[in-house]
């Protein structure tokens, strides 16, 4: 690998793993016959591959210019997994999805619990012992992954960041380690975003701008729900809504209801509740049902469930941002596989949203809350 820095900027080009056990004549033959196209395998390239029916006489009914992807080990290392949250979950079946079209040597390694950011950074070196050609991570803490993501160059890993990346691109595309893309939204944008287009939606049911707003926070330490809260923090403050936050427990449903009810106990003029994902949005809305508080308190947040879809129908809850996290985990698979079996290379940045939800077009992600539980 080589690797050039500025004061400003990393570049950096580096020879995969693969490609340096092909150079070397380590990868094996059968290996390189998987790739080599000649023909051979799917006929004899005279029309006899299948007795030339299908095959245009080039032996097209079997392996030609095919890649057999059972012998590429592909990753994917995100801060969170199944059963945590329905977002990992969604991130989880994408994935799957992905690999079993591919038929790659596969694994999704989430930590053991939520918020594990070390084990997670444990991971990464796991896989790169284990031989794994290529990457996906995600950065809730971008500076703890700073030493596994140079060794991963260092060694022809390949390495694309999902779900959430370091400010400094998102804002300016600049990078402080190397990594070939980002797949997911732009953090920076998600707040403004989502309350800028909810203001409108509130006015419109109470007749004015809502005197008093609360943003509830599921994991404080995660750098982008700390980019989405500054975002909705800075639309409140301009519109002089006043606005406080509050930490809720995350995977705990009746903790984030427990707070919010005592917090408007306390602040009984608030009627927007802001949501920073699934985890806490879920009990929002329940809370808001439970209560009897519908045309009275109105939620909005990020990433849309079934049952906040239900209430956008209903009309209490508002709005959500969406990201399509089974989108992120299998556009990563797909990345990773044909950089490894074809060199091409990942795009900068592959937005999968911030994409803005209501009543007028929440149809169009039914389909997709339905088969996967969150878009």
């Amino acid at each position: 690998m080589t690797r050039k820095s500025t004061d400003d900027t990393v570049e950096f080009e580096a020879i995969s793993r693969r490609h340096m056990l092909a150079a070397t004549g380590t990868i094996g033959a059968a290996g390189i016959a998987g790739c080599s196209g000649n023909g051979n395998g799917g006929g004899n390239g005279n029309g006899n591959g299948g007795n030339g029916n299908g095959g245009n006489g080039n032996g097209g009914t079997g392996t030609t210019n095919q890649v057999d992807n059972q012998d590429i080990s592909i990753r994917y290392i995100p801060h969170g997994a199944p059963g945590q949250d329905p977002f990992w979950s969604a991130q989880s079946e994408g994935w799957q999805m992905a690999v079993d079209q591919l038929g790659v040597d596969a694994a999704y390694q989430g930590p053991d619990s939520s918020a594990n950011f070390t084990q997670q950074v444990s991971n990464v070196e796991t896989a790169i012992d284990s031989g794994a050609d290529a990457i996906a991570v995600t950065l809730p803490d971008p500076d703890l992954f700073q030493d596994a993501l140079q060794r991963a160059a260092e060694e022809g890993v390949y390495v694309i960041v999902t779900n959430v990346t370091e400010q400094s691109f998102l804002e300016s595309g600049e990078q402080s380690m190397p990594y070939h893309g980002y797949v997911g939204q732009n953090e920076a944008m998600v707040g403004s975003t989502l309350a800028s287009n909810t203001l409108p939606l509130i006015e419109e049911e109470l007749g004015s701008q809502p005197s008093r707003a609360v943003i509830l926070n599921h994991d404080p330490g995660h750098s982008a729900l700390s980019m989405r809260q500054d975002g909705i923090e800075q639309v409140l403050e301009e519109q002089g809504i006043s606005n406080d936050w509050i930490e809720v427990p995350g995977g705990d449903p009746s903790g984030v209801i427990s707070r919010l009810a005592s917090f408007r106990s306390s602040n009984p003029d608030t009627s927007l509740v802001f949501t920073l994902g699934p985890t806490a949005g879920n009990p929002a809305i329940d809370y808001i049902s439970n209560e009897g508080l519908e045309g009275e308190m109105f939620h909005a947040g990020c990433d849309i469930s079934q049952s906040q879809a239900d209430a956008i129908n209903e009309g209490y809850n508002l709005a959500a941002v969406i990201q399509q996290p089974a989108l992120q985990a299998y556009q990563a698979a797909h990345y990773l596989t044909t950089q490894v079996n074809s060199g091409i290379l990942t795009p900068t940045h592959t937005p999968t949203g911030p994409t803005f939800v209501d009543a007028s077009n929440v149809d169009a992600v039914q389909q997709q809350i339905e088969k996967f539980g969150v878009a």
